[in-house]
């Protein structure tokens, strides 16, 4: 009788490349925006801010519009907390390995300030690395300093100099035409995968819908 060996595991992996106007780039495609809940609540939030100012120090009308002021921030980061458990149920429900490229978040935080506060990318990683411990999944993390942008994902001809406002570009090699965010999320799944000896690992091809 013939040993026969068991077959590779297919492995769905995605990749994600974080942006401050798409929250999501996807290595199929797929654009996942924030919600920014900051934002959206901004507004409602200076109202009560003022009003709370306006109010007689100690008084108890002036509690009562602090509390208020307080709920206002809670609702922020409630609905953006529940937003980012669903998105992580989903991806990790979709696909067994996940592969981002490592934020400077610190270095994120100086330079654009509230909007990273808002996309809150952080919380989101925590959020998805327990949510893929729990379910057996895999989450990777590219080196920050590999130039997935730069890259061409069809050629890997590696550009000298690509500038922050530039999000489309043709690779001088092999003149395929990169979306700068698509083509990042491309490389950092290539190379994720290449970090941890899986088998067959493929790119996944369906969108997801959030």
């Amino acid at each position: 009788m013939k040993n026969l060996k068991p077959k590779s595991r297919r492995v769905e992996s995605l990749a994600q490349d974080f942006g401050l106007k798409t929250f999501l780039t996807c290595s199929d495609g797929t654009k996942i925006e924030s919600p920014q809940f900051l934002k959206q609540s901004l507004n409602a939030i200076k109202k009560a801010n003022r009003q709370h100012s306006k109010k007689r120090k100690g008084s108890a009308n002036r509690e009562r519009a602090r509390l208020n002021l307080v709920r206002k921030y809670e609702d922020v980061v409630n609905r953006r907390s529940d937003w980012f458990w669903k998105l992580a149920h989903e991806l990790t429900d979709k696909f067994d390995m996940l592969c981002f490229e490592t934020l400077n978040l610190k270095g994120m935080q100086r330079l654009w300030g509230r909007k990273i506060s808002d996309l809150a990318f952080g919380e989101f990683l925590q959020i998805l690395e327990w949510v893929a411990k729990k379910k057996n999944k895999q989450v990777i993390f590219v080196d920050q300093w590999y130039p997935s942008s730069k890259t061409c994902n069809h050629c890997g001809h590696v550009l000298k100099k690509l500038d922050l406002n530039t999000r489309e570009w043709r690779c001088p090699s092999c003149q395929n035409v990169n979306d700068r965010d698509e083509n990042a999320a491309k490389n950092i799944c290539a190379v994720g995968a290449s970090t941890v000896k899986l088998g067959d690992v493929r790119q996944a091809m369906p969108a997801i819908a959030v």
